[in-house]
């Protein structure tokens, strides 16, 4: 018996907003033309009786670019070409524009100018072939198919999470469970986590089978079946605008939106601004963030090339923080902003520019970058700016005032005393100023000072510091002065591992062992001290007034939060002492 024909098929979907213009939504290049390399077709059609637009194109290499290598390899010359074909079929929103007027009064917003009225349009884009390389990336609504995902999966049916953590170092994770799972298997942590992918069964009414999930595959697009009807097709995408209309399914998935997109756009340049003066100040906060979503779409990555400053070499696979950041370095402040702005890379599956292997991704995709104005944490993150909600800053401050209110575990902690020491250099300073205090410390609360006392595990071969100061009973103290958030966080992440190690390894536990025995004064009762921690206490020290709960960096707040975690999992408790860096008369 003949299998019966599908009424649906597989297709992109992507959601266009504050466009000015529908044609706005393709690229120049893919319009009307003279250029010979790309054969460029527009024209008005119709979806059912609702008017759309249409755009295809194809590009022909009448000679393959990797014919010469396999020529110099092998000597055999081949003619062979290819052809690339790309479109995009742009559906409006029926009756939806966004209006948006400004008075002279100076009211802030985003697209119109004094005194005028602007009218924005939204659409859906469907893409096939290439054709996501057809449009313009600023009108994308980012997230929209991640958006769509939450609100229709089956809560134990998430087969796929793309997640940034976000950190002084970002990391980016990619977790699979091919069976399907509930959002707390793919460790996705509610506190610092964003995500920027998700593939899940789910449920979208007159979608697919009652009965039975689809597929959703959803990031800044979202993969999902749609009619090939016409009629059908504009149902199905009416029950798509439903569900973004909806909640989340569950308060679980809900935090995987915990941020919004910052639409103003005074504050977008703003936090451009800012981002350009972090980067000529070469500052820790700007990091490198691989666009998962794109690359993950498009297969293998052999190589790339950076467009927007007259550089045209090809770089083997992808890229670094030095090479994004390099050509902007290279140029004025002035010049940096228009040139972040132009700027963009393109990944190929080979060494050469013969197979496309990405569409044009924005500079600013690479790049993710956080700051903190007005009690407000915003961060660059694909291309997009966003900024924490109310209800995420709540639950973050909330818990970090927990931590804080168990106290410092120790009375009358002393202050740290800032002393110059002129016939030193600045690290030695430095370094001699956290050893002296260190060692005031471990006098003051009767243990052993070990700062820049080494244990060197096997899997550790530089060495790590088990504490600053050991006390008695399990107590492992770590002290760090925190001018900025990076040594705050890196103080964390260093009590981290050094716990995660003394409590597992016991090879580590044996060189503490032979390291107290070998530095404790003659008459202590070594018996009196364990290699294992049970309580890590945090002394921070910051000049001329205690770090608190409320201006602890607000990276730090995210890192103590998971830190303190992570602690408690291994049944250590976690204290944290403020103290004051004090200048002291000569």
């Amino acid at each position: 018996m003949a299998r019966k024909p599908s009424t649906e098929t597989r297709m992109t979907l992507y959601r266009l907003i504050g466009l000015p213009s529908y044609d706005a939504a393709i690229r120049a290049k893919y319009q009307q033309s003279g250029d010979d390399e790309y054969n460029n077709s527009e024209e008005v059609v119709y979806v059912a009786e609702t008017e759309a637009y249409l755009y295809w194109s194809t590009v022909d290499h009448d000679q393959a670019k990797w014919t010469d290598t396999v020529k110099g390899l092998t000597q055999k010359e081949l003619r062979v070409g290819n052809s690339t074909a790309s479109a995009v079929l742009i559906i409006p929103y029926v009756d939806e524009t966004e209006s948006v007027s400004e008075t002279k009064s100076g009211n802030d917003n985003d697209s119109a100018k004094a005194g005028k009225k602007v009218t924005s349009f939204s659409a859906w884009a469907i893409t096939f072939g290439m054709g996501f390389q057809m449009l313009e990336p600023k009108y994308v609504d980012s997230r929209f198919g991640l958006r769509v995902a939450i609100r229709c999966a089956k809560l134990d049916g998430l087969n796929v999470l793309s997640k940034t953590t976000l950190d002084e170092r970002p990391e980016m994770v990619r977790s699979t469970i091919p069976s399907g799972a509930r959002l707390r298997s793919f460790g996705f942590e509610e506190l610092g986590d964003f995500s920027t992918r998700l593939v899940t069964d789910a449920y979208i009414e007159g979608i697919g089978h009652s009965k039975k999930p689809i597929k959703v595959r959803g990031a800044d697009s979202l993969n999902i079946p749609l009619s090939k009807s016409p009629e059908n097709l504009l149902i199905n995408l009416g029950q798509i605008k439903a569900v973004l209309d909806r909640k989340p399914v569950s308060s679980e998935l809900a935090s995987l939106e915990h941020f919004s997109l910052v639409k103003n756009k005074s504050m977008k340049n703003k936090l451009d601004q800012l981002l350009i003066e972090a980067i000529g100040e070469k500052s820790d906060l700007v990091a490198l963030s691989y666009p998962y979503e794109n690359i993950d779409d498009f297969g293998q990555v052999g190589s790339f090339k950076i467009f927007g400053t007259g550089d045209r070499r090809h770089y083997d696979y992808l890229p670094t923080l030095n090479n994004i950041l390099k050509p902007l370095l290279e140029v004025d402040e002035k010049e940096r902003l228009r040139r972040l702005q132009k700027m963009y890379i393109i990944l190929f599956k080979s060494p050469d520019d013969s197979d496309v292997s990405s569409s044009k991704i924005p500079l600013k995709k690479w790049l993710t970058f956080q700051k903190t104005i007005n009690n407000k944490r915003y961060f660059l993150q694909n291309n997009r700016w966003y900024v924490m909600d109310s209800d995420y800053i709540t639950t973050l401050q909330r818990q970090v005032k927990k931590i804080f209110d168990r106290g410092p575990y120790f009375d009358d902690l002393p202050n740290w005393p800032i002393y110059e020491i002129p016939e030193d250099g600045n690290a030695q300073k430095k370094a001699n100023a956290e050893l002296n205090y260190n060692k005031q410390l471990s006098r003051r609360l009767g243990g052993l000072c070990l700062d820049q006392q080494l244990i060197r595990p096997e899997d550790h071969g530089s060495g790590i510091e088990a504490c600053d100061v050991l006390l008695p009973h399990g107590v492992f103290v770590h002290v760090k002065n925190v001018s900025s958030s990076a040594p705050a966080s890196h103080l964390l992440a260093q009590a981290l591992v050094s716990t995660e190690m003394l409590r597992t390894n016991e090879k580590a536990q044996k060189l503490l062992e032979e390291k107290i025995k070998e530095i404790a004064p003659g008459g202590v009762d070594l018996q009196k001290y364990e290699t294992k921690p049970r309580r890590v206490v945090i002394v921070i020290a910051k000049d001329d007034k205690p770090i608190t709960a409320d201006t602890l960096f607000t990276f730090t707040k995210i890192n103590l939060v998971r830190h303190e975690q992570q602690l408690a999992s291994m049944n250590v408790e976690l204290n944290i002492a403020p103290v004051v860096r004090k200048k002291q008369p000569m």
